[in-house]
């Protein structure tokens, strides 16, 4: 780099360019941080639902992108009876119920997906099976092909103002759609990866 200064004029739009990455980096963040709460509220008002009084409610911890499932029920290790807890599932669009092992954190540390929560039965079956080896298969709310080109078109860089790379961009997700689909399609036929 040379020792002149930067023209007046580029000065200016270089600090009002850092500005709007300073913003845009901004709103990221706080769009993150709401979808960490409306998760939240998601399950909360599921439980609420079924009647089921969580140990320690789903949150959004306070400051952070951070989503916590509730807690439902404690390991019994005497039992042999997996922690539940209840977690949203952004692919199924539902509770999707999540369980500590009754080992303990150093033994399996974190929580594996169960069951998706329909009853307050399902976490009496959960505590007892433990984690699913296998996902379901429901998919009662699967997208189509064109929404999720649309979904995916609509995120394009706020600085992207060229026709030419809208076009692109939205034929990309198309074709990214068609494949992940191929994918899924294959997985469900074949019943492996």
């Amino acid at each position: 780099m040379s020792d002149t200064a930067l023209p007046k004029w580029l000065a200016d739009a270089e600090a009002t360019y850092a500005r709007s990455q300073e913003a845009e980096e901004a709103r990221k963040i706080l769009a993150v941080r709401s979808l960490a709460r409306v998760r939240a509220g998601r399950v909360n008002r599921a439980l609420d639902q079924l009647d089921i009084t969580p140990i320690v409610p789903a949150t959004a911890l306070e400051g952070t992108t951070v989503f916590a499932p509730a807690l439902l029920v404690e390991a019994d290790p005497e039992e042999e009876l997996y922690s539940v807890h209840a977690d949203w599932d952004d692919t199924e669009g539902r509770v999707r119920l999540t369980l500590g092992h009754y080992w303990g954190e150093n033994e399996y540390p974190g929580q594996r997906p169960g069951r998706h929560l329909n009853t307050v039965a399902d976490v009496v079956h959960a505590r007892r099976e433990g984690p699913n080896s296998k996902p379901e298969r429901s998919r009662p709310n699967k997208p189509t092909l064109r929404q999720i080109a649309e979904e995916a078109a609509q995120w394009l860089p706020s600085d992207v103002t060229s026709h030419d790379a809208s076009e692109i961009t939205q034929l990309l997700s198309g074709l990214a759609a068609a494949v992940l689909c191929l994918a899924d399609t294959v997985t469900a036929v074949n019943d492996r990866p």
